[in-house]
């Protein structure tokens, strides 16, 4: 996936810190530029962890994805069909969170 999007210093963003079912607090950062969301970070349990590096591993390529070409509706499309409906024993998975995020700025 190729972007062709240069991150400046600073963008203007949003951090929300969002309680999850079974794996505390969730700390969301939506990047935007001009507007649109272009970078998405996730932090969830200590520092280091398998799951919050994993969690802000798919937060990452969900950033890459954000930046590529590719048209705000098929990236909408996309995100629905690999995030929204997933199972996890905790609850409500975080990367389902995430992606209902993503999904509400999409539309804006």
């Amino acid at each position: 996936m190729e972007t062709t999007w240069k991150r400046p210093k600073t963008i203007p963003s949003k951090t929300e810190h969002i309680e999850t079912d079974g794996c505390g607090t969730l700390h969301l950062t939506l990047g935007f530029e001009e507007g649109h969301l272009i970078e998405v970070r996730a932090v969830i349990g200590r520092n280091g962890t398998c799951g919050g590096v994993l969690l802000d591993t798919c937060a990452k390529l969900l950033s890459m994805y954000l930046q590529s070409p590719e048209p705000r509706y098929k990236v909408a499309e996309k995100i629905k069909k690999q995030f929204i409906g997933v199972k996890c024993a905790q609850g409500k998975p975080c990367v389902e969170i995430i992606a209902e995020k993503i999904l509400k700025e999409l539309k804006t």
